[in-house]
């Protein structure tokens, strides 16, 4: 809005003006700087900022506005720093606020120099002016960009406390079903394992009629020993994780822009809650690597059990730098990995990132 209201109102000084004022090549001038900021500032952008495109565009924006400058009479223009007040709020998304503070200050120190050498008259009152107002700018760029930072790491931070609640809570059943399920086990099934050798024995002291009856006892108590034992076997049986249901917790929250499908079977099951916890850490990693570094908009994460491995596999269709590096990330994916005896692979294909996790699948123990 700003850049439109400066472009409006230098046509209407330029209609003012004698001589004719070089009107194509202005607005040629306006568009482009308007396009470049337009451009350089969209969520889905062909040249993001951190990008060689995006600096060069970054930089003929600049250029245009002080081509602006050299063209247009600035004693009736001087508000032309407008733009590069603009400009400079873009500097905060590419570099550090103390160097965004530093190149502010070269820029209007630059720009009000050019405005004094044609003018011939002192411009330092309006460069201090301008100036403290180019510092505002590239300040509150600054505390907005680290206000959506914090958002950000406060929304992964809830996912995986979503994902560290779930599976608080499946180790809370865990231990509750396999205290009671070892109780049914140790004292009902030792006495009703006492009952039968009991049954069997008075079977061989008695006979007529009442041999007839303790039979029947015995095989009563052997048929409820069984149910007691399978009862034991069902409730450890349900005591395990769903992979599925750990990783749909950590893509519940997860922003609009990148959409996420699972092919996890639902019969794959996480045993041991620690190899759990890290699984989920990796994949919660993957999931903030392709949100910012590689600007994907779809990802997917497959499940498989192949000769007693778990393997997962996490691509999607984004696109890293050309100099991208594994950093820190990839690093404590693999130190993870390597706790649980499991491995990492990386391949890129068309420019986009691929994980292969691959570590031992615990069958569960409690059938």
């Amino acid at each position: 809005m700003t850049w439109a209201l400066v472009f409006a109102i230098t046509l209407h000084i330029m209609q003012l003006l004698t001589p004719p004022q070089p009107w194509l090549l202005v607005s040629a001038l306006f568009m482009l700087y308007g396009i470049a900021f337009i451009v350089l500032t969209l969520e889905v952008e062909p040249a993001a900022l951190h990008n060689r495109a995006g600096k060069l565009l970054l930089l003929l924006q600049l250029l245009s506005a002080f081509a602006l400058l050299l063209l247009l009479p600035s004693k009736y223009f001087d508000y032309l720093a407008i733009l590069t007040i603009i400009w400079v709020s873009l500097l905060p998304s590419i570099m550090s606020n103390r160097s965004a503070v530093l190149v502010a200050i070269a820029v209007v120190a630059v720009w009000f120099s050019l405005i004094a050498e044609l003018e011939q008259r002192p411009m330092w009152i309006s460069a201090l002016l301008y100036g403290c107002f180019h510092l505002f700018a590239v300040m509150v760029q600054s505390a907005t960009q680290a206000e959506q930072k914090a958002k950000e790491a406060l929304a992964n931070k809830h996912q995986q406390l979503l994902a560290t609640q779930q599976l608080l809570q499946a180790a809370s059943r865990q231990g509750e079903r396999t205290r009671i399920a070892r109780n049914l086990h140790d004292l009902v099934g030792h006495h009703l394992t006492a009952l039968t050798i009991q049954l069997q024995v008075a079977g061989h002291l008695t006979d007529g009629e009442a041999k007839v009856q303790v039979d029947k006892c015995h095989q009563l108590a052997k048929l409820l020993l069984a149910d007691v034992r399978e009862a034991v076997s069902t409730m450890r049986q349900y005591a395990d994780v769903s992979l599925f249901d750990a990783i749909s917790s950590l893509t519940r929250l997860l922003p609009e822009q990148l959409e996420v499908k699972l092919q996890i079977p639902a019969d794959i099951m996480l045993n041991d809650l620690q190899q759990a916890q890290h699984l989920l850490c990796i994949v919660q990693e993957a999931i903030s690597n392709s949100l910012k570094h590689s600007g994907a908009t779809e990802l997917s994460i497959n499940a498989s059990v192949k000769q007693g491995q778990l393997q997962l596999h996490i691509n999607d269709n984004g696109k890293l730098a050309a100099n991208w590096q594994p950093g820190n990330g990839i690093k404590g994916m693999q130190e993870r990995l390597a706790e649980c005896g499991g491995s990492l692979q990386l391949d890129k294909a068309q420019q986009a990132m691929q994980l292969m996790l691959t570590l031992p699948y615990m069958e569960s123990d409690n059938a």
